[in-house]
C-alpha cells in the first residue's frame, strides 16, 4: 500500500497541470461509441482530501454513431484521500445545481502488492480474474538524471444493477518526487447487453 504521502503527491500533481486525453471506445453493439475521442481533462482541489475531476471534448465525425460533429462531451468525478484511511476513491458527482458535492461511491483503489513497478516491467498483461490488467501510461522520461521512470498501478470495480464496471489505472511516476508525469485507465464492462472496453491515456498540455 503506498504512504499517505505518496498519495497525496499523486493528487496535488495531478492538480497541477491540464491533462491532454486521449480515449478509445470498443463495443459489442455498433449503436454504441466507436472510436476515437481527443478532450481535455483537470483537478481542482476543494474540500480538504477532495479533487473534483472535470473532462471535456468535442464530438468528431467518425465515432460510429450519426451524432451531431463538434457536439460538446464532458464528466465529473471527485476523488477523494480519506481522512482516516490512507486511501483513494472516486465518487459520482451529484447532480443538481450548485457547487459540485460528491453523491454515491464508484469504486475505491486497490493498489498491487508490489507498490511502484519499474518501467520495464509495466507493459499490459492479461487480466488478472476478478480485476482487469492496468494500461500501459503514454512513455515520459523522467527529468532526473536516470531518466527512469516507475508505474503505480491500482484497480478497483463497481456493480451497477447488473452491469459490472472493472477499472484500472496506470501512473507514471518520478521516483524522486513522486510527481505523475502521465498516466492511464481502462474501464470493462460486461452486463447481459453491454460489453464494452475504455482506455484512456492522459499526457501533459502544452
Amino acid at each position: 500500500m503506498p504512504s499517505r504521502q505518496l498519495l497525496s503527491t499523486l493528487l496535488t500533481s495531478l492538480s497541477s497541470t491540464r491533462w491532454s486525453l486521449t480515449r478509445t471506445l470498443r463495443s459489442d453493439n455498433p449503436l454504441d461509441l466507436n472510436g476515437e475521442l481527443r478532450g481535455t481533462a483537470t483537478f481542482t482541489a476543494q474540500s480538504p482530501g477532495d479533487w473534483l475531476y472535470c473532462e471535456e471534448g468535442d464530438m468528431p465525425a467518425n465515432i460510429g454513431i450519426p451524432m451531431q460533429p463538434g457536439m460538446r462531451w464532458s464528466k465529473k468525478y471527485i476523488w477523494r484521500l480519506g481522512q482516516d484511511t490512507d486511501r483513494i476513491s472516486v465518487w459520482f458527482v451529484k447532480v443538481a445545481a450548485g457547487p459540485e458535492e460528491a453523491d454515491y461511491l464508484f469504486h475505491d483503489f486497490d493498489f498491487d502488492v508490489d507498490t511502484l513497478v519499474p518501467e520495464e516491467k509495466s507493459a499490459a498483461q492479461k487480466d488478472p480474474g476478478e480485476f482487469v490488467a492496468s494500461p500501459v501510461p503514454p512513455e515520459v522520461l523522467a527529468s532526473d538524471a536516470g531518466n527512469d521512470t516507475s508505474v503505480l498501478n491500482a484497480r478497483g470495480n463497481h456493480l451497477c444493477i447488473n452491469d459490472m464496471y472493472r477499472t484500472a489505472y496506470a501512473f507514471r511516476i518520478e521516483p524522486a518526487t513522486g510527481q505523475v508525469l502521465s498516466w492511464a485507465s481502462r474501464h470493462v464492462v460486461k452486463g447481459p447487453k453491454k460489453g464494452q472496453e475504455i482506455i484512456n491515456r492522459y499526457e501533459k498540455g502544452l
